[in-house]
């Protein structure tokens, strides 16, 4: 049964020993003297995507059995500019970014990686240059999806680093992975884009200095409608989905919402909270603010802390893997599906 009425946000409870146990299982176990550092996830949690640092070297590797079994994707020197960016994973495909450095709107090139076939990633797209010799504005960080063989992402088409930002035109790309062919589904103005299950969305502006709006394509690129419920979300600086269920974040990223097919209306989660990194995972959705990563659970309108302090997760499927620094300065991670936690709830 879809929640009552949005006005009434969640509770917060202390996190349940089963949750915690399920924190434990799921631990990834780095080397002696490496960090470990999370990328991407498997849609269910059989992998995860990470950074090895060690040795003055950064590894990209495909970790299975909790960081026991391992395959490197690529290595590249640790020279404290750029480095890895984004990546996604969709337990086959693997899409990732390198920078160039660590400037916000850095150059950046994108790559992708067979799971099944190995071998060495292969570049499928690089920040454009103008006429100016600098490289086209994009957005500040360079955005990668992945689902089901198709690959996503958004950047700069053309302009100057001296144009205003509502004066650049950016581009919205759709990329086959196993054919290796990329289409431009939309220029304009417009946030990253993402997958929603099936359907691929971006946040646009339609005209300059308006609230940007829910866009949406099929897998195909063919344009396709949204739930009307989804108008709520219009304007909002940060949204996810996996398909069935979408959360986002208000004005300035306070309060948290969500909805999901066959609720008659959003519902609040959080209020008031500075809100980022939002990500969807079946009856879980992540957050992180400026003390902790959290987890709220539809099923029982309730939320808890997910680390000790300031972290981050990303999800695929229902997967999620979660990470914050260690007292040795070193990533702390775990891996759990939402599907195997037990309904958090409020107290009677």
């Amino acid at each position: 049964m879809p929640p009552a009425g949005s006005g009434k946000p969640f509770c917060k409870v202390d996190t349940p020993a089963a949750w915690k146990q399920a924190q434990t299982a799921g631990m990834l176990q780095a080397a002696q003297g490496e960090s470990l550092d999370p990328m991407a996830v498997a849609p269910d949690g059989s992998s995860v995507i990470a950074v090895s640092r060690r040795d003055g070297r950064l590894t990209l590797v495909w970790s299975r059995d909790q960081g026991r079994e391992r395959t490197t994707i690529h290595t590249i020197a640790d020279s404290g500019q750029g480095g890895f960016g984004l990546a996604d994973f969709d337990g086959r495909w693997l899409v990732f970014s390198v920078l160039a450095s660590n400037e916000v709107g850095s150059k950046w090139e994108l790559f992708a990686w067979d799971s099944r076939a190995g071998g060495a990633p292969k570049s499928i797209a690089k920040t454009q240059v103008g006429a100016d010799g600098n490289p086209v504005p994009g957005p500040p960080f360079m955005y990668p999806w992945v689902h089901n063989g198709k690959a996503t992402w958004v950047q700069g088409a053309d302009g100057t680093k001296d144009q205003k930002p509502a004066d650049v035109k950016w581009q919205v790309h759709l990329y086959d992975l196993a054919s290796a062919t990329d289409k431009i589904v939309r220029t304009g103005r417009m946030a990253p884009s993402f997958f929603a299950g099936d359907t691929l969305v971006w946040p646009e502006a339609f005209a300059a200095d308006t609230p940007t709006k829910l866009t949406a394509v099929t897998a195909q690129g063919t344009p396709v409608s949204l739930p009307a419920a989804l108008a709520a979300a219009d304007g909002s600086p940060a949204s996810a989905s996996d398909g069935t269920t979408w959360a986002w974040t208000g004005v300035g990223h306070k309060n948290l919402y969500a909805w999901r097919a066959g609720w008659p209306a959003p519902v609040m989660v959080v209020e008031g909270a500075p809100i980022d990194w939002v990500h969807v995972a079946g009856d879980v959705i992540t957050w992180t603010d400026s003390t902790a990563t959290w987890a709220a659970d539809l099923r029982g309108r309730a939320y808890t802390q997910m680390t000790p302090q300031y972290g981050g997760t990303n999800s695929h499927g229902t997967a999620v893997v979660v990470s914050y620094t260690g007292p040795d300065k070193r990533s702390v991670s775990y891996v759990f599906t939402s599907a195997d936690l037990a309904p958090l709830s409020c107290p009677q």
